[in-house]
């Protein structure tokens, strides 16, 4: 089991597809990860004030771009992990 503290990020991106490929690379071999993910639209500028999407719409906004992903995996399996 890994937390915060004896992880690496692997991966950080907003490609779905990527994101989808690397974690099924992860499975095959068979190395443990954790994943995050962030929707920028849904952050709040101001307490109490809504979020983005709210006070701004979405138009314009590319919604490939909307999330971001992030793999994370044990420091211990990180230099395995990279090949992929």
């Amino acid at each position: 089991m890994f937390n915060i503290f004896n992880s690496e990020s692997l991966w950080i991106g907003t490609d779905m597809e990527m994101f989808n490929k690397i974690r099924t690379r992860l499975e095959q071999e068979g190395i443990p990860y954790k994943y995050k993910t962030k929707n920028h639209l849904s952050q709040t500028m101001f307490p109490a004030e809504g979020t983005l999407r709210i006070r701004m719409g979405s138009l314009g906004n590319d919604v490939n771009q909307m999330i971001e992903y992030e793999i994370l995996v044990h420091k211990k399996d990180y230099e395995k992990a990279k090949k992929y």
